[in-house]
């Protein structure tokens, strides 16, 4: 994911604005957010709850988002009207690390919950439990949003870390989020009561992240080629991208000028340059580590990348859509209702480097086909996934349980 410095602070100066026309006339309930990594850190998960937390305090309601601590960062901090308290711990891994982080969760929402009206969750793991728990004693609504579901999502978690019988504890949570149709069927399957399930997908920023005017000049301050396909994100194995690697040796055969770009860092890093080294490919990859430019990346790039494995809904993915850039997805989760295939992008099944192949060298040979793909991508994202249109939707979530009984 791109790196937090000027990109946070980009993000910052346009969540001031967001929902600045939803005041209501009487004080708007004030909101505890419970995320285990924010601000200064970055990835997809903690960049909507920056938007989201910056566009609830621009429509006046009370926010404070209380996650882990950070070396380096302030222990408490306001952030464009957002209170920030890195208070949170846990020790070890595994097991020890689940008691201790569920313990200072306890202990820091009892602390903090007199001074606030609803808890939101925003991830269906300890979070959450902490937030059903404490919410049904206090006796205040609680929100989680499953921020992914599939094979790497929030269920497959917590049958992972053995907490998967936390769940009845989990359906006691006055409302949880969907942000997919993936995710609705699976809170279903898992005996969610369908009236508790809100559906509201992920936002982007669509004025921060829009075509560039000059895309010559975005390409030679990056640095990048006149065939860029761009991956941005998270380096993991969720994300697909050892098949990207084996589709990249058609594509380079017939593109041979054609440069695949990965932008982020992650656990796969090592083992991505590995096969990107022995398959020979030189210059024609390249990984650029983290970046604090995304939108510029994004504006100098003619294709972007998402071959996941399982996805909630990507925020890079809606980036590159809101850029005007052509999108080639894998057929999984979100990316399916994100993306109309042959019609805002071109969606292929996971795992399939031939076809994956086929897609990337299809549109960079056919420039008017990937012009027209990126601009119903944009013309899509202002419609349906605008950052102020998604921050409406969670203030009339929050007013609506504001007002019911828990």
């Amino acid at each position: 994911m791109a790196d937090p410095g000027a990109a946070t602070r980009g993000l910052a100066r346009s969540r001031a604005r967001t929902a600045s026309g939803s005041r209501q006339d009487r004080q708007p309930p004030g909101i505890l957010m419970l995320i285990s990594h924010f601000s200064p850190a970055v990835g997809g998960t903690e960049n909507q709850a920056f938007y989201l937390a910056g566009g609830l305090a621009g429509a006046g309601h009370r926010v404070t988002v209380l996650t882990l601590a950070r070396p380096g960062a302030p222990a408490r901090e306001t952030l464009d009207g957002v209170m920030i308290e890195r208070a949170l711990r846990g020790l070890g891994h595994g097991v020890v690390f689940a008691v201790t982080y569920g313990a200072s969760l306890l202990r820091h929402l009892r602390r903090l919950r007199a001074s606030h009206a609803i808890l939101h969750a925003h991830h269906l793991y300890l979070e959450a439990m902490a937030a059903a728990l404490v919410g049904l004693r206090a006796g205040l609504p609680t929100v989680a949003k499953v921020a992914c579901g599939g094979l790497y999502g929030d269920f497959a978690r917590l049958h992972r870390t053995g907490l998967a019988g936390g769940q009845p504890l989990l359906r006691r949570l006055s409302r949880v989020v969907a942000i997919s149709e993936e995710i609705n069927g699976e809170l279903l399957a898992h005996g969610f009561a369908p009236n508790r399930i809100a559906h509201i997908p992920n936002g982007v920023d669509v004025r921060r992240f829009a075509p560039a005017q000059d895309p010559d000049l975005a390409r030679r301050q990056v640095g990048l080629g006149s065939e860029t396909v761009l991956f941005l994100g998270r380096l993991d194995s969720q994300k697909g991208l050892e098949t990207a690697l084996t589709a990249w040796a058609r594509v380079a055969a017939k593109r041979p000028s054609a440069q695949l770009v990965f932008a982020g860092d992650g656990p796969a890093r090592n083992a991505l340059e590995t096969q990107a080294r022995g398959a020979g490919f030189g210059e024609q990859v390249r990984f650029l580590g983290t970046r604090s430019d995304p939108g510029r990346l994004l504006q100098a790039s003619q294709l972007f990348l998402l071959p996941s494995k399982s996805e909630g809904i990507s925020n890079a993915l809606l980036e590159a859509m809101a850029t005007g850039v052509a999108c080639v997805a894998s057929r999984v989760g979100g990316n399916c209702e994100v993306l109309e295939h042959g019609v805002s992008g071109l969606l292929v099944p996971p795992g399939d480097a031939a076809a994956l192949a086929d897609a990337v060298v299809t549109l960079l040979e056919d420039e008017a086909l990937r012009k027209r793909l990126g601009t119903a991508a944009r013309i899509a994202t202002i419609e349906r996934y605008g950052v102020d249109r998604m921050v409406r939707r969670y203030v009339h979530l929050y007013t609506e349980l504001a007002g019911e009984p828990v």
